[in-house]
C-alpha cells in the first residue's frame, strides 16, 4: 500500500517538472512511477537471489517476515533516492537545453 503511494507522489512529481519544462506531463508521470516500481521490483529480485544463494531451501521453510519488511523498507529508500537523482538528471539537462536554444535564437537575430 505504502508503495503505491509512493508511486502516486512520485508520479506528480514528475508531471510538475514536465510542466515546468513545457513536455508533456503524463509520460513523465508515468516515466517516475516506472522507476519507482521498477527498482522496487529488483530490489525485491536481488533479495530473493540472496536468499537462494545463501541457503537453497529458502522457500522451502516458512518466510521470515522480518526480513521481508526489511526489504521492502530499503526498496522504498532506494527507489525514493533513483527517483530523486533521475529527476535532477533531467532537470538539470532540460535547463542547458533551454539555456543553448535561447543563446541561439539570441545570435541568430541580426543574421537574416
Amino acid at each position: 500500500m505504502i508503495s503505491i503511494i509512493i508511486a502516486i507522489g512520485v508520479f506528480r512529481y514528475y508531471q510538475k517538472l514536465a510542466v515546468r519544462n513545457g513536455k508533456v506531463h503524463w509520460k513523465y508521470g508515468f516515466l517516475g512511477m516506472g522507476i519507482c516500481l521498477g527498482v522496487q521490483f529488483l530490489v525485491w529480485l536481488i533479495y530473493g537471489f540472496i536468499g537462494v544463494l545463501l541457503n537453497p531451501n529458502t522457500y522451502s521453510q516458512e518466510l521470515n517476515l522480518f526480513s521481508a519488511t526489511l526489504a521492502t523498507d530499503i526498496g522504498w529508500i532506494v527507489s525514493i533516492f533513483t527517483v530523486w537523482f533521475v529527476h535532477r538528471h533531467l532537470e538539470k539537462s532540460w535547463r542547458k537545453d533551454a539555456i543553448s536554444t535561447n543563446e541561439s535564437e539570441i545570435d541568430g537575430i541580426g543574421k537574416k
